[in-house]
C-alpha cells in the first residue's frame, strides 16, 4: 500500500468528513493508542473534493474517520491517504457502505442510509451485495420504511419479531393487524413471546402512531398544536385506564383477602382442611388474610 502512487501525505485540515458518525469513546481511545504505539497501519481513503476559496485542493473522506480524528487529537498536521477518483455520489455511497459493513444494520438511521442508496438508483441485489444483506431482506425493510412503520422496523432490526410477519402487517389497520397475527400464531409461524411483542407494538402504533416523529420524506406531517393535544389526550386516556385497572385489581385482592379471613376463622372449614392435609397456605396469602381490617 505504501508503494501505491495514489497514497499521498495530505493536510488533515483539507479533509472534509462527508458522512460523520459518532464513535464510542473507548474505541476511539484504542485507535489513538494503536497509532501512538505502532503508527498508522492503513491509510485513510479520500476522494478529491471541491477546491477551497484559496483554490487549494480539498478532499472528501470515504473511510477512516476514526483514524483521521485520532491524528487530529494527536496534533498531527498530515496523514497518509489513498486518493481515489470518485464522483461525489459514488464517494458518499462508498462511505455509507463502509459504515454499514463495520456496524451491523441495527438502527433506523442505518436503514435510511440503505434507503438513500436505493434512491440513487441502486437495485436491491446491488445493495445486498455491498452491505452483505439478503436482497429480499433489503426489500422488506425498505418497504416498511416507506410505509412509515418505524416501530415495526426497529423491532425487526433488534430480532424481536419475524420480518416475514412484520412485512405482512405493515400498512394494515390495527384490526387487520390483529387478525393477521392470530392467523400466524395459529399456523405456528410465531411463538408466544413474539406474539406478545407484536401486540405491544400494535398498541403503541394505536396510541402514538406508526413512526417515531415527523418524517422528512414522502410528504411528512409537521408537529402542530393539534397533534400535540391529541397525543396528550391519548396518553392521559392510557394513564386513566392504568389507574382504573390498578383500582380494580386492588378491590379484587381485598375481596379475596376478606374471603380468606372468613374461611380461616371458620373452625369447621379448618378441620376439613386438616382432614385433607391442606392445613397450610402460601405465606403471602396468610399475611394478606391477617392484614385485612
Amino acid at each position: 500500500m505504501k508503494d501505491d502512487p495514489n497514497v499521498r501525505l495530505i493536510p488533515v485540515d483539507r479533509i472534509r468528513v462527508v458522512n460523520p458518525r459518532s464513535r464510542d469513546k473507548k474505541k476511539f481511545e484504542r485507535i489513538v493508542e494503536s497509532i501512538v504505539t505502532v503508527g498508522l497501519k492503513r491509510p485513510i481513503t479520500v476522494t478529491l473534493g471541491k477546491p477551497g476559496d484559496d483554490e487549494v485542493e480539498t478532499f472528501d473522506l470515504v473511510c477512516g474517520q476514526g483514524r483521521l480524528e485520532a491524528f487530529i487529537a494527536l496534533g498531527q498536521r498530515e496523514i497518509q491517504a489513498l486518493v481515489r477518483g470518485m464522483s461525489k455520489t459514488d464517494g458518499l455511497v462508498a462511505s455509507l457502505v463502509e459504515n454499514i459493513a463495520r456496524r451491523r444494520v441495527r438502527t433506523l438511521d442505518q436503514v435510511r442510509m440503505i434507503h438513500w442508496m436505493k434512491e440513487q438508483g441502486q437495485e436491491f441485489a446491488e445493495i445486498a451485495s455491498k452491505t452483505g444483506l439478503c436482497a429480499e431482506y433489503v426489500k422488506d425493510i425498505l418497504g416498511m420504511l416507506d410505509k412509515g412503520e418505524d416501530r415495526l422496523l426497529e423491532a425487526v432490526l433488534h430480532g424481536k419479531i419475524p420480518v416475514t410477519i412484520a412485512t405482512r402487517i405493515a400498512g394494515a389497520s390495527d384490526e387487520e393487524s390483529q387478525r393477521l397475527l392470530m392467523d400466524a400464531y395459529e399456523a405456528k409461524e410465531m411463538t408466544q413471546k413474539s406474539l406478545s411483542s407484536f401486540k405491544r407494538i400494535i398498541d403503541q402504533r394505536r396510541h402514538f402512531g406508526r413512526s417515531y416523529g415527523a418524517r422528512r420524506t414522502h410528504g411528512s406531517h409537521r408537529t402542530t398544536a393539534e397533534s400535540l393535544v391529541r397525543a396528550y389526550k391519548h396518553e392521559a386516556q392510557r394513564q386513566r385506564l392504568i389507574v382504573k385497572k390498578g383500582k380494580l385489581c386492588e378491590a379484587r385482592l381485598r375481596s379475596v383477602s376478606w374471603a380468606l379471613k372468613k374461611l380461616v376463622g371458620d373452625e369447621d372449614y379448618v378441620t376439613l382442611l386438616r382432614a385433607e392435609k391442606m392445613e397450610t397456605m402460601p405465606k403471602f396469602l396468610a399475611e394478606r388474610a391477617r392484614q385485612v381490617a
